[in-house]
């Protein structure tokens, strides 16, 4: 996809400022017009005039005749790009087009607006009657393409079509530029053209950039959404399309109409349009120089002879490995003189005999370095080097390199591109632009080679990626991945010229299941004789590797690699923190001493304190020096001495002597979206600041066993702190596991907070209750408030927020692991202090839910019921269907369905759980608008129309089911 980009060329000093220009318009999470590049050089600097100060008075009518005689031939076009392809990330956005055959229903608009990948897309006309448009044809190379649409389906309005007319493009002409500039529909803007002969504006790297084609400029200010805009002259004729602009200068760059009038001629008459090239890009250069680079007085005369007009020559820019350009011996500033015995001095003219002379032999001579030199190349079909398929899998996408890609980096049109990442590769950088060059062990050069050697990989068997970037085409990374296809279901997407659609075919995997003996590991071990018997807690930490397959929850799709500790080697069960593994739907992977990687399954996320425990199978693992680490149930005191044992960042093992300091409640601020947060926990702290540079250890006391996990604590997605997690927490879990039973805890449904005897004497605590709990917990001063309640819970409606908790079944509630009371108890006596009084409530408590069961998918939004976090953090729940992600190029996106919204009724059919709304939704006919009442997290209410497009976004469902390996199932399975 084009971007509001930094442009420049090469024909004059001005062209080679960088400054932002523009494209088209993108639209927001919530459906706002926004920038592309997202900051202010959208903006126009300054006010243009609608009507240039220089034109005569006498045309300003002439002008209100020929613009408002256009305004029916102008569409605004509301179109969303599904799926990642080339430099283009899936959006959705809005341009303009304007129809240049009424009979067939053809508009011209940008190649950017178009795309090279998938399109969805929607044209609103002048009297707001909306058609459906799709793809016909798009440019290999040049910033043009055409949309069809039904014209019997326009019933109120006459269409207008704008003839094309490049020859009128002159220098001094003024023009008129109408389109849906910065999202207002129809915007007039005016100018004059003042070049005709620029160089293509160089967008950057990584992005799309024309070539082998002149562009006009002119002095005329447009924002983001004018992309595909008609430039008008004064008879109402299209001398040149819009396709970018520099804000700060109030430049634009028009696209010549020459080529796209003859494809549009080709269309209309049922013949293909070919398209020729020797991969070798030219570039315009004055004849000053040309003669630099070597042209002969007598080759320039003759040129100026023959075309008094010219002030320079074709000159070769770039040449692509392996092509017929370098095949044939063509070389960067060779001056291009004659094609097959014609002069060649123009694009137009270049172009014309390659599309000519496609799968022939032609002639070129050039001049390098002051001699004359004759060379044959063989053109190629421009077409078959375009990808016209895809692959996805795991939210990564790739497809052959492009054409118009390997000309950025100087690369031949060959080899696998990931144009998105996804789960596949989530370290890298995507905006980097990846090549695959070998995947474990086999190169791999197109497509088909990736998919055969994807379907064979074994399920979580780690294997080697080996990639380069176009940015960087010097350096090779290798990444070891583990590839979980109930995660990374294949998909081939192909091009349909017929329809204009990417058809979908779902690709089996091999059914291959890894053999594999034991392995033998090794542990390091540590030397360092300060450390004590907790030496041995080295022999206890592995590497954890969690990826996240969904965003849900208010949490992104991530990757993360840490560390837990083994706490049953019999048993192959793990300790992890939960901000290693935030949710339940996630990959799991442990290595073990950096030399093996094996497959690991959830078995309990705790819903409150910050721990999780995964399994491994033992029987993988050979002759080892495992030891379990001993988590110790004994409360350590202030002053006690800790040994932590950690990794440095040399990933070499470490001591760490010190002493506890102190122990307090962690309290984690809310965030939005709402995500999980370890609540109702104490954590410990130690003495000397460097613990709080490493992200996990083990504390352990003079006997070696375990005082505290130091472990990241999740802030937000991006963000964590870390603390010490007493071991007393995880014991019954981990004691419940071990006698081969599933953790069953209860709870109040609440969050509490410290609460200072100050502030509850001011809240009504009377003086004998204070003597009570002064007496009774003479280290703190403290009692406890309830600061959320969740929704849904047997607390909620008895229990209040700013209710101060005094005592539970007949106990001061002195400390927060009182608390703990909750897990075994169906229900609780709790006095409390309220509005000055002391209640005393019977609060019944709630098993933990097992965290989501059911995820569906429609229209690309993810959908679930109220979690635990969003439950504890809303005031209301509108209903049990909460959209908890919005996928970038989706019909929910382009139609401002936002996450965090609450679902309560879809085409008058209410939806107060997962279920209902299934058969609402199963209702809805593809290509059809749904009317879907939602509320706000801020409690708003409002009604989307959402239009279906189960093509690129069907609906499915993902269900918990013990009985798969991964613990889930899927509807598409």
């Amino acid at each position: 996809m084009a971007r509001d980009r930094p442009a420049n060329g090469t024909a004059s000093p001005s062209d080679m400022e960088t400054l932002p220009s523009l494209k088209r318009q993108r639209t927001g999470p919530h459906g706002q017009a926004s920038s592309s590049n997202g900051g202010a050089d959208m903006q126009i600097d300054e006010p243009v005039p609608l009507i240039n100060e220089v034109i005569a008075i006498q045309d300003v009518p002439k002008w209100q005749e020929t613009t408002e005689a256009s305004f029916g031939g102008i569409v605004a076009i509301r179109f969303t790009q599904p799926i990642a392809f080339d430099t283009d990330p899936p959006v959705c956005s809005l341009a303009t087009g304007f129809i240049v055959d009424a009979k067939r229903g053809i508009i011209l608009t940008n190649r950017h607006v178009v795309g090279t990948g998938p399109f969805v897309g929607e044209a609103v006309m002048h009297d707001h009657e909306v058609v459906e448009v799709r793809a016909l044809y798009r440019d290999p190379i040049h910033d043009f393409g055409f949309l069809k649409f039904d014209p019997r389906q326009i019933k109120y309005m006459k269409l207008v079509e704008i003839p094309l007319a490049p020859e009128h493009a002159r220098v001094g002409i003024d023009v008129r530029i109408i389109g849906n500039d910065a999202g207002e529909k129809l915007s007039i803007l005016a100018g004059s053209i003042s070049r005709i002969d620029r160089n293509v504006p160089e967008y950057g790297h990584m992005t799309y950039n024309d070539l082998n084609t002149f562009y006009l400029q002119s002095a005329a200010a447009l924002s983001g959404g004018s992309s595909g805009s008609p430039v008008i002259d004064i008879e109402g004729r299209a001398v040149a399309l819009q396709a970018g602009g520099r804000s700060r200068e109030a430049t634009n760059y028009f696209f010549p109409l020459d080529r796209a009038k003859r494809a549009l001629k080709l269309i209309q008459e049922g013949r293909p349009v070919l398209r020729g090239s020797v991969q070798t890009q030219f570039t315009y250069m004055p004849f000053d120089v040309a003669q630099k680079l070597g042209l002969p007085e007598e080759a320039e005369a003759m040129v100026r002879k023959m075309r008094p007009h010219d002030i320079g020559m074709l000159v070769v820019a770039t040449v692509l490995p392996d092509g017929p350009g370098a095949s044939a011996g063509l070389e960067e500033g060779d001056i291009l003189l004659r094609i097959n015995g014609e002069l060649v001095t123009h694009f137009v003219m270049l172009e014309d005999i390659l599309d000519t002379h496609i799968d022939k032999t032609i002639d070129i001579t050039v001049v390098r370095g002051g001699k004359t030199i004759e060379v044959r190349a063989p053109v190629q079909d421009m077409h078959k080097l375009t990808p016209s398929r895809l692959v996805t899998f795991g939210g990564c996408v790739v497809h052959n390199l492009s054409y118009q890609l390997a000309y950025g980096s100087t690369l031949p049109p060959r080899g696998v591109f990931m144009t998105a990442t996804g789960n596949f590769l989530p370290n890298l950088d995507e905006s980097m632009g990846y090549v695959i060059e070998r995947i474990a062990d086999q190169p791999v050069s197109d497509i088909d080679e990736f998919v055969a050697v994807l379907r064979s990989l074994p399920d979580h068997e780690p294997v080697s990626v080996v990639t380069y970037s176009v940015s960087d085409i010097h350096t090779k990374e290798n990444t070891t991945v583990a590839i979980a296809h109930q995660w990374y279901p294949i998909s081939m997407y192909t091009h349909n010229n017929q329809t204009g659609l990417w058809d979908r075919t779902k690709i089996k995997r091999h059914s291959r299941v890894a053999n594999f003996s034991p392995t033998n590991i090794r542990l390091p071990v540590l030397s360092d004789p300060r450390a004590g018997k907790a030496a041995d807690l080295t022999r206890a930490m592995v590497g954890v590797s969690c990826s996240l397959p969904l965003s849900i929850e208010g949490i992104n799709k991530i990757g993360i690699v840490d560390y837990g500790v083994i706490v049953d080697a019999a048993r192959g069960l793990v300790v992890a923190s939960r901000r290693t593994i935030p949710l339940s739907v996630c990959n799991l992977a442990l290595i073990f001493g950096d030399s093996l990687c094996i497959p690991a399954k959830l078995r309990f996320l705790h819903p409150t304190h910050n721990f999780s425990i995964i399994q491994y199978d033992p029987q993988r693992i050979g002759t080892n020096n495992i030891k379990q680490a001993t988590l110790s149930s004994t409360q350590p005191r202030q002053g006690d001495a800790a040994h932590m044992i950690t990794y440095n960042r040399t990933s070499n093992t470490m001591c760490v002597n010190t002493v506890v300091s102190n122990m307090w409640e962690i309290l984690v601020p809310i965030q939005y979206p709402p995500h999980w947060r370890c609540i109702n926990t104490e954590t410990i702290q130690y003495e000397t600041k460097l613990p709080s540079d490493f992200r996990f250890g083990l504390v352990g006391n003079d006997e070696g066993h375990v005082q505290a996990i130091w472990m990241p604590f999740m802030r937000s997605h991006k963000s964590d702190t870390v603390a010490g997690l007493p071991p007393r927490y995880i014991l019954p879990a981990l004691e419940a596991l071990q006698r081969d039973e599933e953790p069953r805890l209860r709870s109040l449904g609440i969050e509490v907070r410290p609460n200072s005897l100050a502030s509850a004497r001011a809240g009504g605590l009377s003086d004998s209750r204070l003597d009570e709990v002064q007496q009774a917990n003479p280290d703190r001063n403290m009692l406890f408030t309830v600061a959320r309640i969740e929704l849904m819970s047997k607390a909620h409606g008895v229990l209040q927020e700013l209710d101060v908790i005094i005592s539970i079944n007949g106990r001061l509630m002195l400390h927060i692991d009182d608390l703990e009371v909750q897990n075994t108890c169906n229900a609780l006596e709790l006095v409390v202090l309220r509005n000055g009084k002391e209640l005393t409530l019977q609060v019944e408590t709630t098993e933990y839910d097992r965290g989501v069961d059911k995820l569906v998918f429609w229209c690309g939004a993810t959908f679930q019921a109220p979690y635990m976090a969003l439950r504890l953090q809303s005031s209301k729940a509108p209903s049990g269907v909460h959209c908890t992600f919005v996928a970038a190029g989706s019909p929910a996106e382009q139609y401002e369905l936002a996450s965090s919204y609450w679902v309560t009724q879809v085409n008058g059919v209410k939806t107060p759980d997962l279920e209902s709304f299934e058969r609402a939704i199963s209702e809805c006919p593809d290509s059809t608008y749904a009317r879907v009442k939602v509320i706000s997290y801020d409690l708003e209410p409002q009604v989307l129309t959402i239009k279906t497009c189960y093509h690129y976004w069907p609906t499915s469902t993902l269900t918990k089911d013990p009985s798969s390996d991964s613990g889930w199932r899927s509807s598409e399975d």
